[in-house]
């Protein structure tokens, strides 16, 4: 199959309803845990995640975007699962760590923004943390100095895959997921925005990483400027270095801004991965992935 041969998906509800619909679905739920008591908030989370989770995989399974960018048992087993479970590993014990630290130096959640509306909170919050997120994303593609090179070390392991689908948004390196959750866990805590902000954000952060990543034919139209979707990251995964830009990871916002905002309706990127894999051990390598930080290999360009 060529690697331009879209699925013809016979259902423009899919294309054209899906993403306003799980959009709709999530604020219905934040909505529902936002009614109870603020300790008993997230209550039904671990349903909420695990049917929007099989629910777009069975999606992405029936009506893919482009056939060789489909989940496989070799990518789902040989790669995608111990991923999940290293970065599971890592971000228990880094939390585990963080809770220490905060014990022993007396670190307290902020206050500062506690009493604000929960729906100007999250946007600003979004705001925040994205921006953080953008500079550090694209200081991992672009910058080469020794901190680059490292930081794209840590981070290569999510573009070594050559599909973007739901499950495979869990490939990445635990350093890069440290680094990922610290960025969009500290400012919320430091800033002291509600447990309401907070469990919202997370809900959207969620929602927009796993769709992002999500190898269907579904198109946000104008909200392409608001938020990242499946259209806007794809081109982030794509090989061509001159594409493969929009840095933000829930927001264009900062990429409309600094001019690395890449968006062609309707026209995916031709191939994904990297322009020089030949530098770089193959995805499902695992061991030697986890070990490029250590290396001092360096890219030519990226």
């Amino acid at each position: 199959m060529s690697q331009t041969t879209k699925h013809k998906n016979p259902n423009p509800l899919i294309r054209y309803c899906l993403y306003p619909f799980l959009f709709i679905m999530m604020s219905c739920y934040a909505t529902l845990e936002l009614n109870h008591n603020t300790e008993d908030i997230g209550h039904y989370y671990g349903y909420y995640i695990t049917a929007l989770v099989l629910f777009l995989v069975l999606i992405e399974a029936i009506f893919p975007l482009r056939q060789q960018w489909k989940m496989s048992k070799n990518s789902f087993f040989r790669r995608d699962l111990i991923y999940m479970l290293i970065g599971a590993a890592s971000l228990l014990l880094s939390q585990y760590i963080a809770g220490l630290i905060i014990i022993q130096y007396g670190l307290t959640r902020g206050e500062a923004l506690i009493t604000m509306p929960v729906i100007p909170a999250v946007i600003l919050a979004i705001l925040i943390m994205d921006f953080i997120w953008y500079w550090v994303h694209r200081l991992s593609h672009e910058a080469q100095c020794d901190i680059g090179q490292l930081m794209w070390k840590i981070h290569i392991a999510h573009h070594l895959p050559q599909q973007v689908y739901v499950l495979m948004h869990g490939v990445a390196h635990p350093i890069n997921a440290i680094i990922a959750r610290s960025i969009f866990t500290l400012p919320l805590f430091f800033l002291g925005f509600s447990v309401e902000t907070v469990f919202v954000v997370n809900l959207v952060v969620g929602l927009q990483g796993l769709v992002s990543h999500f190898n269907a034919d579904i198109r946000a139209g104008w909200m392409n400027y608001i938020l990242v979707g499946a259209e806007l990251h794809r081109y982030h995964h794509s090989d061509d270095p001159g594409e493969a830009k929009n840095y933000g990871a829930v927001t264009p916002v900062w990429d409309l801004l600094f001019g690395t905002f890449v968006y062609h309706p309707h026209q995916p990127p031709h191939r994904l991965g990297i322009n020089e894999p030949d530098m770089y051990p193959i995805d499902r390598n695992i061991i030697e992935v986890m070990l490029l930080p250590f290396k001092k290999t360096r890219r030519k360009h990226q």
